[in-house]
């Protein structure tokens, strides 16, 4: 079941409750623009949830919260590192520093205020993918969507009191004067102690012990009460290692959704403090690629490469000189991509299509035949194999292939389509007739079918049947030798006025057309106009 749209229009309380009754299971994706949050469904029932650039790890929200202590993370951190296929929840439990309800309960309530924290997004987008279930390392619960609910719309409504009242998420915090004779909270001092003058609130919900609506509440206070202020001249927030990590989960996962625009914001920020970072050019050039922007993807890519040599970069760039028409280069990159990766169907794939539009037929035969030998499952070596021997008049070995596709892909009409237009061309009509309608039986709306057996009715002078599909082709697809046709049929059938009507609607289509002209004015002549 697919399940996408916009927060705007469907509220991420109603899809939770929609995938719970239904007994779901799968990830539902969310997003405000600027976050990204997952939350896992299993029979209708939330096991795991977590924000990719708020994600806290497991041991330090147990450190955090006093549950073990550092050496004891230290520990089973290094038990884990042996046995990766082990999670850390399962090792603590092991060695005795933890025990099975302790860690459920820390569990459910951090994935309480993830979810919490993603259900004040009003804005945004959500994807549910059906089946997708978190990683074996991470440690799941069973939390209630409907319990979850009702303390979330509690928590909103906390929210609602104090979010028009604190500055944007963006904005530099201050202290203002000294704090050591003031009485705070646990919770105030920690936040007062992250405040260093470069830090945003962003910063601080990201570092901070506490959850969001704790965080948020702790903000609010300390500015109502003066300790806190927003600095006259907006400061420059500081650039962290940790940033880079955060944009690099945002961007792949903005990227994945279509999010382009924002997937772009995210690896630009990367840019800003590595200017040089390959992976960031990677997926800004194949943002560009799915933009359309080919010479913009090709130089992101090639500043990717020339700083990190990686055979996926090779392919893409392959790929982008294979849509440019460069054939030479993009059998340059392919050809190092092999080399790299020799036994990458992709590779091979755009490797022999590239030989094939350069003319080297041969070197196209050897690899896509390889392909097929190895991989008989793919369909586009099938395609390009049976041109390459067209193309060097191996008639025999074409036909056979296509034969064979025929019977693999029983409904890919292209392998139907080609073999009828070679029947074709060989004399055998009944062949191509059968092959034509048996395709049009798998794919009544392909256009090309269509056009190829009108087009064969015509010429076999079968003037009804070729009218009826010429007619069935949509106008805009037509093409000024459809209506050129179809006005040449209505002739035929003594419908002058039809005539007349489609033929300067191919003129209109190609002006140039003097046969067009030609028969228009014999055919005014004629009727006397």
């Amino acid at each position: 079941m697919a399940i996408k749209g916009s927060l705007a229009e469907a509220s991420l309380p109603d899809v939770i409750q929609l995938l719970a009754y239904s007994g779901k299971s799968g990830c539902l994706s969310v997003t405000d623009g600027k976050n990204f949050g997952n939350i896992f469904i299993k029979e209708g029932k939330i096991i795991y949830a977590t924000i990719l650039n708020r994600k806290q790890r497991l041991g330090d929200i147990l450190v955090v919260k006093q549950a073990i202590d550092n050496e004891t993370l230290s520990r089973a951190l290094e038990i884990q590192k042996k046995n990766k296929k082990k999670r850390l929840g399962e090792i603590l439990i092991e060695i005795g520093a933890l025990d099975g309800t302790t860690l459920e309960h820390e569990l459910k309530e951090q994935i309480e205020q993830t979810i919490f924290t993603m259900l004040t997004w009003e804005t945004g987008y959500f994807n549910f993918e059906a089946d997708l279930l978190p990683s074996a390392e991470e440690y799941t619960v069973q939390l209630s969507a409907q319990e979850l609910l009702l303390e979330g719309a509690r928590r909103i409504d906390e929210w609602r009191k104090i979010e028009n009242k604190i500055p944007p998420f963006e904005t530099v915090l201050i202290r203002k004067g000294e704090v050591d004779d003031i009485p705070l909270t646990t919770e105030e001092t920690k936040i007062i102690d992250l405040i260093d003058g470069t830090r945003s609130i962003d910063d601080l919900l990201k570092l901070s012990d506490f959850d969001f609506f704790e965080t948020c509440r702790t903000i609010y206070g300390l500015l109502s009460a003066g300790l806190l202020v927003k600095p006259e001249k907006p400061l420059e927030r500081k650039k962290t290692t940790t940033d880079i990590t955060e944009y690099k989960n945002l961007g792949i996962a903005f990227y994945k959704t279509d999010m382009y625009d924002e997937a772009e914001r995210e690896y630009n920020k990367i840019l800003e403090i590595e200017e040089q970072n390959a992976e960031a050019h990677f997926y800004l050039g194949l943002i560009e690629l799915m933009r359309g922007n080919l010479d913009g993807a090709r130089q992101r890519l090639m500043t990717s490469y020339n700083t990190e040599k990686k055979a996926a970069t090779l392919i893409n760039l392959g790929y982008i000189a294979l849509r440019m028409g460069s054939y030479d280069e993009a059998i340059e990159f392919l050809q190092q991509a092999k080399e790299a990766e020799p036994d990458n169907n992709k590779v091979l794939s755009n490797l022999g299509i590239a030989l094939y539009m350069k003319g080297a037929f041969q070197d196209a035969i050897t690899i896509f035949a390889r392909i097929i030998e190895n991989s008989p499952e793919i369909i586009t070596p099938y395609i390009y194999l049976a041109m390459s021997y067209y193309k060097t008049n191996a008639m025999d070995s074409t036909v056979a292939l296509l034969k064979d596709a025929i019977d693999r892909f029983p409904r890919f009409t292209v392998f139907k389509n080609n073999l009828a237009v070679i029947y074709e061309g060989m004399d055998k009509p009944e062949e191509a007739e059968k092959l034509y309608r048996q395709a049009l039986e798998v794919d009544p709306q392909n256009e090309q079918v269509s056009r190829n057996l009108a087009d064969f009715y015509y010429e076999a002078q079968i003037l009804g049947a070729a009218k009826e599909l010429y007619e069935k082709i949509p106008e805009d697809k037509r093409g000024w030798e459809v209506y050129f046709k179809l006005g040449n049929i209505s002739l035929r059938q003594g419908d002058a006025e039809k005539t007349l009507m489609f033929w300067e609607q191919a003129q209109r289509l190609n002006p140039s057309e003097q046969i067009i002209a030609r028969n228009i004015e014999v055919l005014q002549k004629s009727s006397g106009k």
